[in-house]
């Protein structure tokens, strides 16, 4: 063989070589070639599948039975609230009435004691009334008693 045509070979077969080692090196942590295992590590994957359903079923009907709870305190809630507002309304109206019932009170109050003013000053006047025509009777008796001279 010619000198070019053997270097060519050498060339390519020691690519080849260095190729194949790297290929090797590269791929033979990564590679996996057990079918067994592969087909048991499916079956398991696929036989655990049922236990997760019936557990995300479980949990599905918590999570419904929760809900259920929430939404009948949420109606609870709302006719306790319901309730509050009618009772509150109905004590508004009781205020109401008992403030007119207090001003009623107060102006009936205002009259009986202007009236009791009123009543008391008559009363006053009638009297001082009496006592200055008894005095006025007594002083003009004896201013008619002193001219008379009987004093």
């Amino acid at each position: 063989m010619p000198k070019s045509i053997q270097g060519y070979f050498i060339r390519v077969f020691v690519s080849t070589c260095i190729l194949f080692t790297v290929i090797l090196g590269s791929t033979a942590n990564a590679a996996s070639a057990n079918i067994f295992s592969d087909i048991y590590n499916g079956w398991e994957r696929v036989s655990e599948l049922p236990g997760e359903v019936n557990a995300l079923q479980e949990s599905y009907k918590q999570t419904l039975e929760q809900l259920n709870q929430t939404s009948a305190q949420l109606g609870q809630a709302q006719a306790n609230v319901e309730a509050f507002k009618a009772q509150n309304d109905q004590l508004l109206a009781q205020n109401q009435k008992l403030t007119e019932m207090v001003s009623k009170l107060q102006t009936e109050q205002d009259a009986r004691t202007a009236t009791a003013q009123r009543i008391q000053t008559m009363v006053i006047t009638i009297v001082a009334l009496i006592l200055g025509y008894f005095l006025l009777i007594r002083v003009m008796r004896w201013g008619m008693r002193r001219r008379s001279g009987r004093l």
